[in-house]
């Protein structure tokens, strides 16, 4: 019996810089939660998402049944592994916490 994937078990998808390309709106969400910026540009979506570290654009398209996919995703500091990181709830959250006085 083959394993299942975090998708499959129903987990939240890890997504990395890598695999950005492909997602899904359902995907992103899960992972990131609402974009800050959501425009439609005809057939074309675009999110953006912030973080402390950076800003990602994410420009999605239909695919032949019409769930639309990120087919570009740029962020705004160069460094896509770290913008993405920086985007996951987790790390979100604990990135907008005060610092601790020293």
């Amino acid at each position: 019996m083959p394993a299942q994937t975090a998708q499959t078990a129903g987990a939240v998808p890890m997504l990395g810089a890598g695999n950005l390309v492909g997602a899904t709106p359902a995907t992103l969400d899960a992972a990131f939660g609402h974009p800050a910026l959501l425009r439609v540009d005809g057939s074309a979506q675009v999110w953006l998402y912030h973080s402390p570290v950076c800003g990602l654009n994410l420009i999605l398209y239909p695919d032949a049944s019409g769930v639309p996919h990120v087919a570009t995703a740029v962020p705004d500091n160069g460094d896509a592994a770290r913008c993405t990181l920086s985007l996951e709830h987790p790390t979100t959250a604990a990135a907008l916490e005060q610092p601790a006085a020293s």
